[in-house]
C-alpha cells in the first residue's frame, strides 16, 4: 500500500503542473478561438469559401428564366426600378453605394448595427472569417445564371447613373440576374440569426434593405434580388453540412456572447442609419416646383429643332442649353435667352399636335421620378397649320428621371 505522504506529494506535483501549463496557455480553449484557420485567397483580397465548386447549389437548375418581354412580372421590375430611382440623391442612394462594398474590412459594418455589436477581425475574428468566406459561396450560387442569361441591368435601359460609376464597365459584362451581392447579404442575414437569435427581427430586415439597395443603386430589377435571395438561402442550407462552417459558427456564437458581456457597441451611427432605412422603396409621389414659365407660338416647320425623339410628342424636355437657345429662338423672336443651370434644372415643354389651343403647364408631378404635365388648354376645333402653342417651365431635374407622354414614357438621359 502507498505511503499517503507520497500520495500527496504526487497530487502536489500534478497540480503545480496543471496551474503552469494553464498560465503558458497551453490548454487554454479561449486562446484557440481567437485565431481561426488561415484560408487562401482566390484572388486578391477574396478569400476562398467554405464549399468546393461541385457543392454549390446550382442557379442555373434552381432557378426560373427572367421575367420576359411584355410580361407582367418585367412590368413590375421596371415600376420598382422606377420607385428606385426616385431615390437618388437622397441618403438611401448614399447608403446604396455603401451597401455595394464588398471588400473588408469596410463591408463588415454593414451588419453592426443590426447585430449590435462591432464586427472586426480583432474583436469577432471567427464571425469576421465566416463573413469573408460565405461571401464568396454566396457569391459563386449566382454564376452560372448569371453567365446563362446575361440579362441588362437596369441602367443599361434606362440610362440613368447607377451609385457605383466607376463599377459600370465590370458590371455591363456581368449578368444581371439574379444579384449576387443580394445572395452574400442574405446569407450573412440568416446565418447572422443563428449566431443571435435575440437580434432576428434587425438582422432580416437590413438583410432585406441591403437587396433592395442594388434596386436603388439602379444595377438590378426586382426580380434579380428575389432570387438572389433564393440563392443565398440555398447556400446557407449547403453550408450547414460543412464541418469548418459549423465550427466557425459556434466559435462565432462564443465570440457574439463575449462582446455582449463586454458591452462592445458598433461604431457606426445607427440612429442616421435607421432613419435612412426607414426610407424604403415606396411609391414616391411629388409636386415639382415650377421654377420659370413661358408661353408662345411655335413654328411647325422648326420641330426638327425639338429633341430628337421627341419633335412628334405632346410633351417632353430639354435638358442641354444649346437645344434650349434654339427652341427658345424659335418660340419668342429677337428676345433674349434665359440662363438655364442644366446641371440642376429640366425644361419641360407641352405643345399642341392636333388642334390650335393655346396652353399652359400648371402643375407638374413626379411619381416614382416620372413627371406627368398637367397643362390647361382651351377648346378650339383650329386645326394646325403653319404654328403650334408651346409652353415651357423649368424644374429641378433631382428625383426625375423620366417624362410620361400620353402612355409612353422617355427616359431622361444622363447629364451630358
Amino acid at each position: 500500500m502507498m505511503n499517503p505522504i507520497h500520495i500527496i506529494k504526487r497530487y502536489k506535483i500534478l497540480f503545480v503542473l496543471m496551474c503552469v501549463a494553464v498560465a503558458a496557455g497551453c490548454c487554454s480553449p479561449a486562446e484557440k478561438q481567437t485565431k481561426p484557420a488561415a484560408v487562401p485567397e482566390i484572388r486578391p483580397g477574396v478569400l476562398a469559401g467554405y464549399l468546393q465548386p461541385e457543392a454549390l447549389p446550382d442557379s442555373l437548375a434552381l432557378l426560373p428564366p427572367p421575367p420576359s418581354e411584355g410580361s407582367a412580372a418585367l412590368a413590375c421590375d421596371e415600376e420598382i426600378s422606377r420607385n428606385g430611382l426616385a431615390l437618388r440623391d437622397t441618403p438611401r442612394w448614399t447608403m446604396a453605394g455603401e451597401d455595394a462594398e464588398l471588400m473588408f474590412p469596410e463591408a463588415a459594418g454593414t451588419f453592426s448595427c443590426a447585430l449590435g455589436i462591432p464586427i472586426t477581425e480583432q474583436d469577432t475574428p471567427h464571425l469576421y472569417m465566416i463573413l469573408r468566406r460565405t461571401l464568396t459561396d454566396a457569391g459563386l450560387s449566382t454564376s452560372k445564371a448569371k453567365k446563362h442569361y446575361q440579362r441588362k441591368r437596369p441602367f443599361q435601359i434606362n440610362q440613368q447613373p447607377i451609385c457605383t460609376p466607376d463599377e459600370e464597365p465590370f458590371l455591363i459584362k456581368n449578368g444581371s440576374y439574379p444579384s449576387g451581392h443580394t445572395a452574400a447579404g442574405w446569407a450573412w442575414a440568416l446565418i447572422l440569426t443563428e449566431i443571435a437569435p435575440d437580434r432576428a427581427d434587425e438582422l432580416l430586415a437590413r438583410g432585406r434593405a441591403y437587396g433592395e439597395s442594388r434596386i436603388v443603386c439602379n444595377v438590378h430589377w426586382n426580380s434579380d434580388v428575389a432570387e438572389g435571395r433564393f440563392m443565398g438561402a440555398a447556400t446557407v442550407a449547403r453550408l450547414h453540412a460543412d464541418p469548418a462552417f459549423r465550427a466557425d459558427l459556434e466559435a462565432a456564437k462564443e465570440e457574439y456572447a463575449a462582446a455582449r458581456d463586454k458591452g462592445l457597441r458598433p461604431s457606426q451611427d445607427c440612429e442616421s442609419e435607421a432613419r435612412t432605412l426607414a426610407i424604403g422603396l415606396r411609391p414616391l409621389s411629388v409636386e415639382a416646383e415650377i421654377l420659370k414659365s413661358w408661353q408662345g407660338d411655335f413654328p411647325l416647320n422648326q420641330l426638327h429643332l425639338l429633341p430628337e425623339g421627341q419633335r412628334q410628342s405632346p410633351a417632353g424636355f430639354i435638358d442641354s442649353a444649346q437645344t434650349f437657345t434654339d427652341v427658345w429662338k424659335a418660340l419668342k423672336p429677337g428676345e433674349g435667352v434665359p440662363v438655364i443651370d442644366f446641371n440642376a434644372n429640366l425644361v419641360l415643354f407641352a405643345r399642341n399636335t392636333q388642334f390650335f389651343n393655346r396652353i399652359s403647364i400648371g402643375k407638374v408631378d413626379v411619381k416614382n421620378g416620372v413627371a406627368q404635365l398637367l397643362a390647361m388648354e382651351t377648346m378650339s376645333a383650329n386645326p394646325l397649320e403653319d404654328k403650334a402653342a408651346m409652353s415651357m417651365v423649368v424644374v429641378s431635374k433631382s428625383g426625375v428621371s423620366a417624362i410620361q407622354t400620353g402612355d409612353k414614357i422617355i427616359p431622361i438621359a444622363k447629364s451630358h
